[in-house]
């Protein structure tokens, strides 16, 4: 059972964020573009980067679950939320990442690459925590463990644009909100299951929610915000 529970977990993480990636940057690369927009080695290790990174904020958060009580649950939600944002803004602002637009591709390659590991390690280490696994609950694991996939593809991929704009403060903070927000909502889920039947339905409109804020983050990124500064870098580079 370990075996299909190891192969599940892998295919909910793993599978989702390639998908994504593919769906994403196939218009910025050949066939649909003569000159591809990012260097697929440069894409490839930024993506190795964040399943290391994956792994890292797992095993940061699972040690910080163990520690917590009710009452500082929601401050730990927050401070893991603005810890990861932090460190995403870290390694991407670098001087050399600055105002270049390949960065805002590596960025979406880098949280899809944590999304992976993040999935996969919450679906596992949830999945082993039960006797006599069902096949309905490893389900349910596996679909609350791919709403972290487009959560991280798209605040890293909007840190990655700020930075390639020059404005990285600004779509930190929006990448920040989205991660709070969908933090915050997600957990109220197992809070409510904790506290008491009477709040379940509660916990399920938050979790409804959570699933809608991080469909709605990737969604912006991928029809808005990288096609917006593709287009501005044309223009730019025509000015000049």
């Amino acid at each position: 059972m370990v075996d299909v529970v190891q192969f599940v977990a892998a295919a909910a993480g793993f599978a989702p964020a390639l998908a994504l990636m593919f769906y994403t940057l196939r218009d910025y690369t050949f066939p649909k573009v003569k000159k591809p927009f990012f260097d697929d080695r440069k894409l490839f290790a930024f993506f190795a980067l964040g399943i290391v990174l994956g792994m890292v904020l797992f095993a940061f958060e699972a040690w910080g679950q163990t520690v917590s009580v009710t009452e500082t649950f929601l401050l730990l939600v927050l401070g893991f939320a603005a810890m990861e944002e932090l460190l995403k803004l870290i390694i991407l602002n670098w001087r050399k990442f600055q105002r270049k637009v390949d960065t805002a591709f590596y960025g979406l390659s880098m949280g899809l690459g944590i999304s992976a590991t993040f999935a996969f390690a919450n679906i596992y280490s949830a999945a082993l925590g039960v006797e006599d696994l069902q096949w309905y609950e490893l389900l349910g694991f596996s679909l609350l463990g791919v709403m972290f996939v487009p959560l991280h593809g798209a605040t890293t991929a909007l840190i990655g644009v700020g930075v390639a704009r020059g404005e990285a403060m600004g779509y930190f903070a929006e990448a920040l909100l989205i991660h709070l927000s969908f933090g915050l909502l997600y957990e109220s889920f197992f809070l409510a299951s904790d506290l008491g039947s009477p709040l379940d339905t509660l916990g399920v409109v938050g979790l409804a929610a959570a699933a809608i804020i991080a469909a709605y983050g990737y969604f912006k990124v991928h029809t808005l915000s990288l096609p917006a500064l593709v287009r501005d870098a044309k223009r730019l580079g025509r000015s000049k």
